[in-house]
């Protein structure tokens, strides 16, 4: 995304680089990972929600989707 010209703040990166770790070691990620570390340590997902917005589900669907194919 950020190819096609989407920013993301320091914070939303926080984010987007811990799923990509999660869907590295796990193949995947669920909402349910967000319940569990790192995440909690942001608020998991309240955390997520406040941080990436409306766009956190599609967020976690779009890379699961892209790297796990």
């Amino acid at each position: 995304q950020e190819q096609a010209g989407t920013e993301f703040s320091p914070g939303e990166r926080w984010w987007l680089d811990r799923f990509l770790d999660v869907i590295a070691s796990s193949a995947g990620i669920s909402v349910k990972d967000l319940d569990r570390s790192p995440f909690t340590d942001r608020g998991g997902i309240d955390g997520a929600l406040r941080d990436l917005g409306d766009h956190a589900g599609d967020l976690l669907h779009g890379l699961n989707t892209e790297l796990t194919a």
